[in-house]
């Protein structure tokens, strides 16, 4: 089997956001096609609770933190709701970048199966 065959390409975004106030800052062209938010909705103050309204920011930002003590990354699963209101079951890397309040995180939809096994 050649190398291609066992490791191949899969959808995935990128954003980063300020994490004192969940302000999102930057998203990429991966994270508009899988989500439909654009650097348009960014300018317009798109924030992590509108990406993920179930969950509990404070309680989020304080676990990174303890997270970020031991290491640089964290990593989850989770809902996150698209701009049409789809709800898309994600597998997301939350990278601690610069100083302590700027995360840069990448985001990977799960299929139907692995969505099964994860609950």
């Amino acid at each position: 089997m050649s190398d291609m065959r066992r490791m191949h390409s899969i959808p995935n975004g990128r954003y980063s956001m300020e994490m004192r106030s969940g302000k999102l800052l930057d998203v990429d062209e991966g994270f508009t096609q899988l989500l439909g938010y654009t650097d348009e909705d960014i300018k317009n103050g798109l924030i992590f609770k509108q990406l993920m309204p179930d969950v509990e920011y404070n309680e989020i930002i304080a676990d990174l933190r303890a997270k970020f003590i031991e290491s640089r990354f964290a990593c989850y699963q989770h809902e996150m709701v698209a701009k049409d209101g789809k709800v898309i079951y994600f597998n997301e890397i939350v990278n601690k970048h610069n100083d302590y309040f700027h995360l840069v995180n990448a985001i990977v939809p799960l299929s139907e199966s692995d969505i099964a096994t994860a609950k």
